[in-house]
């Protein structure tokens, strides 16, 4: 039962706005693993350049 001043929302409560980019819903942790993830590719494939140690 709802209250009955209470105003619903148009897209609904369980659907996402189609103006939310996917930056915005990927959060920060998996954009980290990302971007780790390109850099291992990377180095896998000889791309990265030797540090000199």
């Amino acid at each position: 039962m709802s209250e009955p001043d209470a105003v619903s929302s148009p897209e609904g409560s369980g659907s996402n706005s189609p103006e939310t980019s996917v930056v915005q819903r990927i959060g920060v942790d998996w954009w980290a693993v990302i971007v780790a993830g390109a850099f291992v590719l990377l180095a896998v494939a000889g791309v990265l350049p030797k540090i000199p140690w």
